[in-house]
């Protein structure tokens, strides 16, 4: 396999330890409200009665980061969470009841620069996480450069793990 080839592959990779995090929809709530969570884990919302969304934002304003529905035809909703979340908070809410139905995710800081699944271990799932993310701003932006780009890749091969 060439180094092109490599790359791609781990570009694809997707995290070893990832969680599948549950919030059920009952009735006007999320539950729990509060989820805290790793880059690269999954969440996944469950409808149980009634018309409802899950949509990111705050104040009855959406912010595009995700819409669905939950509903008795859409009675699941996965998110996976990228790394580019690091270390934010994201509100959620239903559109229709959005003044009583929130809901918030708390994406955790890897603790080894360079772990953005938070796995414990900087490999090529990692990697694969930093490249999707190339060449934007902030998370995972290891160095603080602003961008992720080759200080951000320095860093993550500096502390390699596997």
């Amino acid at each position: 396999m060439n180094s092109t080839a490599a790359i791609a592959v781990l570009a694809v990779a997707t995290p070893a330890l990832a969680a599948e995090v549950l919030v059920q929809q009952v009735n006007f709530s999320f539950s729990p409200s509060v989820v805290t969570v790793n880059p690269g884990d999954t969440i996944k919302w469950k409808w149980t009665a009634g018309s409802h969304t899950v949509t990111s934002g705050t104040s009855c304003t959406a912010s595009s980061l995700f819409n669905a529905p939950l509903t008795s035809t859409a009675q699941t909703f996965i998110w996976a969470v990228p790394a580019s979340a690091a270390g934010t908070s994201i509100p959620y809410f239903c559109t229709p009841h959005c003044a009583v139905q929130t809901g918030t995710i708390i994406v955790n800081v890897p603790a080894i620069p360079g772990d953005l699944d938070g796995n414990g271990h900087v490999d090529g799932a990692d990697l694969g996480m930093l490249l999707s993310a190339w060449g934007a701003s902030g998370p995972p932006d290891l160095d603080g450069s602003g961008t992720v780009d080759g200080g951000d890749l320095s860093t993550l091969l500096a502390n390699w793990t596997s």
